[in-house]
């Protein structure tokens, strides 16, 4: 995993231990937990397909107040509600992104 990417996660950890509650803003939802979901969503379907990261087991658990954020966004019934199937998603990596996947990736095209 590239040290930026767990650099911006810790950006986040820093945020959510500043407030009390699940969210950016504490116990609020709030447009940036809007903003974030998707990516969030994406995350947990195409690191371990592209990439073969579990984003629970091999970032996630690093810090203490992503995990919890992570599935407060993920549970949120608009999120779910809204969440683009995960076939769909990973039609839409192989489409777009797959100039991305590192040669020597786990995961598969």
């Amino acid at each position: 995993i590239e040290p930026s990417f767990k650099e911006n996660f810790g950006a986040i950890e820093d945020l959510l231990q500043k407030r009390p509650g699940h969210f950016l803003l504490g116990e609020k939802f709030s447009y940036a937990e809007c903003i974030t979901a998707p990516w969030i969503q994406r995350f947990y379907v195409t690191l371990p397909y592209f990439r073969g990261i579990d984003l629970d087991k091999d970032v996630l658990k690093r810090f203490h107040s992503l995990p919890t954020w992570a599935k407060a966004v993920c549970n949120r019934p608009s999120c779910i509600a809204s969440k683009c199937p995960e076939t769909e998603m990973i039609a839409a990596c192989k489409r777009y992104y797959v100039s991305f996947v590192s040669s020597g990736a786990k995961g598969h095209l």
